[in-house]
């Protein structure tokens, strides 16, 4: 398995991306890394790692339209991990850098699976016993019904493939249970999801994101990509509070590696580091797109993440599904 990894993406980046390379290949040996972006900024840092190099002469800033990315930075680090990729040479990718830019070159590189119309970047939210997948966060704004029907069929195959699930529960993301409540999009939404060969379970609220009642939820890319912004925030806000409440249940005088190991495990179960990325569904490749901000750790499992989903959730099953429900939209 070869894993593209983008040096040159994310607020950390190279420094971070390095070490978190470091980090995976001391638990996944097995994995071969493409290490890509400006040779002259990872060498001296790669010297004792078993990476191989690829050079990319210039980067995608994280301001950069897709467009302008599109035309003026073809040779980025992005681009080029896509281009390995296309080629065969690597399995996945993963990148921490613009996100817009990445689904661009995917789509423009990689090209979307046939019969998919738009991608959808799928992300998991962690709950107490797994995670709930929720798709679009931010690849596709604008949609159309048939566009969230596809996007429930990806994440039920790709939650089923890639987490093992065995017969995911899907749920159409709206103001309220109630099938008559929401706007034009998912009422009309509504209709096609109850005639899918998935298992919908009807209109679920954002509070069920969390609490592990549902395992894919499928909404639009702006609405996503806000549930997402906000999730990160909760989490960091929540990461600074528990760390104050520790030190004022536990105090000074509790052995401090008694306070980390009660911090990290309570905070395993809110921190999106744990997976790592988010999966680009409907193009023609496994793309995973990591956060900006993501450290070592994040970049680590992001790669794993990358792995497992090229290796255990195949296009083509991806592909047959949607063609089977072509009739539903028709």
């Amino acid at each position: 398995m070869r894993i593209a990894v983008d040096a040159m993406g994310g607020d950390r980046a190279p420094d971070e991306v390095i070490e978190g390379v470091r980090l995976f290949l001391t638990e996944e040996s097995d994995t071969e890394i493409l290490l890509v972006g400006q040779r002259e900024q990872l060498e001296d840092s790669c010297k004792d790692l078993a990476v191989q190099l690829i050079h990319a002469p210039s980067v995608v800033d994280m301001h950069d339209s897709p467009s302008t990315a599109l035309k003026t930075r073809r040779d980025s680090s992005i681009a080029v991990c896509t281009k390995l990729v296309k080629e065969g040479k690597a399995d996945a990718l993963i990148t921490m850098g613009n996100s817009g830019a990445a689904v661009g070159f995917a789509l423009f590189i990689l090209g979307r699976l046939a019969d998919i119309s738009k991608p959808a970047i799928v992300a998991p939210f962690p709950t107490v016993n797994g995670y709930t997948l929720l798709l679009d966060v931010g690849a596709t704004v604008d949609c159309k019904p048939y566009h969230l029907l596809q996007w429930a069929i990806m994440g039920s195959v790709y939650n089923r493939m890639a987490f093992g699930v065995e017969n995911p529960r899907v749920g159409l993301l709206s103001i309220g249970e109630e099938k008559s409540k929401g706007n034009e999009l998912t009422l009309a939404a509504s209709d096609l999801l109850e005639k899918a060969p998935i298992n919908f379970i009807g209109n679920v609220e954002g509070v069920d994101i969390m609490r592990g009642t549902v395992d894919v939820v499928v909404c639009d890319g702006f609405v996503g990509n806000v549930i997402l912004k906000f999730g990160e925030g909760l989490a960091g806000m929540f990461s600074r509070a528990m760390k104050i409440e520790i030190d004022n249940v536990f105090g000074a005088d509790v052995d401090s590696e008694h306070r980390r190991t009660f911090f990290k495990e309570t905070m395993n179960r809110v921190d999106y580091t744990s997976y790592g990325g988010a999966m680009l569904l409907g193009v023609n490749g496994y793309c995973l797109i990591g956060h900006g901000r993501s450290e070592a750790r994040a970049i680590a499992n992001g790669i794993r993440a990358a792995r497992i989903s090229a290796e255990k959730c195949p296009l083509d099953e991806i592909r047959r599904s949607v063609e089977k429900a072509r009739s539903v939209a028709a």
